[in-house]
């Protein structure tokens, strides 16, 4: 089990590597919009139990330090629990998913051709059918209230990689798009930033 486990989170750091070629996350938000966010500036960060259990220092290591340098560059200070105005966790998850594709192969004057979800009639001959294998990807940061120990705000971007494609990768190639997977994500927080 703690292998498979291993493998789905370095598919996540690849993962999430490789989601930011384009450079652009889609990030969703929820929040409590009763919650007074403002002035809340000293955060302690709480390694959630998943990560802790599963030993992937690698992802663990990137993840916290893209947090505290991004943290940082918006004025936050890193303080112990006890002194902390909101604590933030973090939570990554990756999912073995196919992608089936049918392809109807006709014939035309010049020969036979390939076509994806065609939309004129035709005779098909042959049906080719193409199964991709990837991996979805999420990463979540949270922000909780330490007097109710409450979740507040949430922050969550995924993205689709094929397990080629995160072998490929450098160590540089995956924390830079980690730590762009993380500012994302921190752009939208406190609620009410807007997305740029």
């Amino acid at each position: 089990m703690i292998p498979r486990i291993l493998f789905s989170l370095l598919s996540l750091a690849g993962a999430l590597s490789l989601a930011a070629c384009a450079t652009h996350y889609s990030v969703s938000t929820d929040y409590d919009d009763q919650y007074g966010f403002a002035g809340k500036t000293r955060y302690a960060l709480i390694t959630p139990e998943a990560i802790q259990t599963t030993r992937n220092d690698l992802l663990r290591n990137r993840i916290e330090s893209a947090l505290h340098q991004q943290l940082a560059a918006r004025g936050f200070q890193r303080t112990d629990k006890a002194q902390a105005d909101i604590w933030i966790s973090y939570f990554a998850t990756a999912e073995q998913q196919q992608d089936i594709r049918t392809y109807q192969s006709y014939n035309t004057y010049y020969g036979y051709a390939r076509c994806y979800r065609c939309l004129y009639p035709a005779m098909p001959v042959t049906t080719d059918v193409q199964v991709i294998h990837y991996t979805e990807a999420t990463l979540m940061i949270d922000i909780i209230d330490p007097s109710s120990n409450t979740l507040k705000w949430r922050g969550a971007t995924s993205s689709k990689v094929t397990t080629s494609q995160a072998d490929s990768m450098t160590v540089a190639e995956r924390t830079e798009k980690v730590n762009q997977a993380i500012a994302a994500i921190l752009e939208r927080y406190p609620p009410g930033t807007a997305a740029p």
